[in-house]
């Protein structure tokens, strides 16, 4: 601005103002947007689970078994149609519980359940400790699950034993249930 115009100089400081507080705003908000928490991985080690219906698996796993549903459920569509071996639409939920992930995979299309005999090789059962039997049974059931009556034993003595009862999972897969004597 020219000297004939004393008003040019305060909207030149004034302009300046306003420019100089958008970019403390700008660095703020960068700031804030790393101080972000970053994505959640995908759990690793996980235990894979071909799943019939994808959320009676979440809700039997979460209430019935005290996993923690961690919140990733996604669509992957035909994405991971070459590594899964199929051309079916997947999708996918993570569930916790300790160091156990699990990885629910529901395919659109997917085979029927094959039982699977404790002395055949392969994965023959997951197993859970618990405080107490008696609720996780309930609960089982109440979420689509089967206990496994004549599976229940108790072995070793207090302090070194357990209480133990075989379930099965909506699907078939063995769950162990065990709670410390």
């Amino acid at each position: 601005m020219t000297a004939s115009n004393p008003n040019g100089v305060q909207r030149r400081t004034f302009m300046g103002c306003v420019i100089a507080g958008l970019a403390l705003i700008g660095v703020a908000a960068a700031k804030k947007a790393e101080a972000a928490e970053a994505p959640h991985a995908v759990p690793s080690p996980r235990l894979g689970l071909c799943v019939a219906d994808l959320q009676k698996s979440v809700d039997f796993y979460t209430k019935a078994l005290g996993f923690k549903d961690l919140g990733m459920s996604q669509s992957v569509g035909k994405a991971l149609a070459i590594p899964a071996q199929t051309d079916s639409p997947l999708n996918v939920a993570f569930v916790q519980r300790g160091g156990l992930a699990i990885e629910l995979l529901h395919f659109a299309e997917h085979k029927k359940q094959v039982h699977h005999p404790m002395d055949q090789p392969g994965l023959t059962n997951l197993t859970i400790a618990l405080d107490s039997l008696e609720p996780a049974v309930t609960l089982v059931k109440q979420y689509g699950g089967t206990i496994i009556e004549k599976t229940q034993a108790r072995f070793g003595i207090p302090g070194n034993g357990a209480d133990i009862v075989f379930c099965e999972d909506p699907d078939g897969v063995r769950i162990g249930l065990e709670a410390i004597l």
